[in-house]
């Protein structure tokens, strides 16, 4: 019994001290591992756009490989800014490397539907199975693609709302500080002025 009630009092105790811990924002590591995790993935990326172009469906229709090169344009310049300033992380760089990791996998999935839709028109038409295999690889590295974006991109999206929150926590710190500043001004005024008060 006596076990019981001490192992409750310590976890008791455990919970009010992280309740009470402070927020903190993501260190420079682990900044610089989501950055090195995000250049591989955009890397495998870059690969399965540049198969991406073979497919049927693309070469009738290059939007989708249009907005994959706009990307591809993007992603150096992004990584490389990150990795000479990891605190810009915490601001607007961090959520456009999440998007643009979201944005990225999205497309790649589309790749990979396109390559399978292609496969299905072979199949009906041209029976073409060197043809059919090729489109197959492509839709697979597409997929490939698409799973490690997606993967890097939660580990991005954890860090995303750490920094969020370690912000809201100081910006709330900040907001009663300053109340406390207005308070002790508002008391130091009426005990400066009692006549004030008649």
């Amino acid at each position: 019994m006596r076990t019981l009630l001490t192992l409750v009092f310590l976890s008791s105790l455990l919970s009010a001290q992280e309740a009470t811990k402070p927020k903190e924002f993501p260190t420079d590591e682990e900044i610089k591992l989501v950055v090195l995790q995000s250049e591989r993935a955009f890397a495998e990326y870059k690969q399965a756009v540049a198969l991406e172009a073979s497919l049927p469906t693309v070469k009738n229709d290059r939007t989708s490989l249009d907005t994959d090169k706009h990307l591809i344009e993007l992603i150096p310049k992004l990584l490389d800014a990150l990795k000479a300033n990891p605190f810009n992380f915490d601001g607007l760089a961090g959520l456009l490397l999440l998007t643009t990791l979201d944005d990225a996998s999205r497309n790649a999935a589309l790749c990979s539907s396109s390559g399978m839709s292609d496969i299905a028109q072979e199949l009906l038409s041209s029976h073409d199975t060197a043809t059919i295999y090729q489109i197959m690889a492509i839709s697979q590295k597409c997929v490939d693609a698409s799973t490690q974006l997606y993967t890097v991109s939660e580990s991005v999206n954890a860090l995303v709302v750490k920094a969020v929150e370690a912000q809201a926590e100081l910006n709330q710190q900040a907001v009663d500080a300053l109340n406390k500043c207005a308070a002790a001004m508002k008391a130091a005024t009426k005990s400066g002025n009692p006549q004030k008060d008649k």
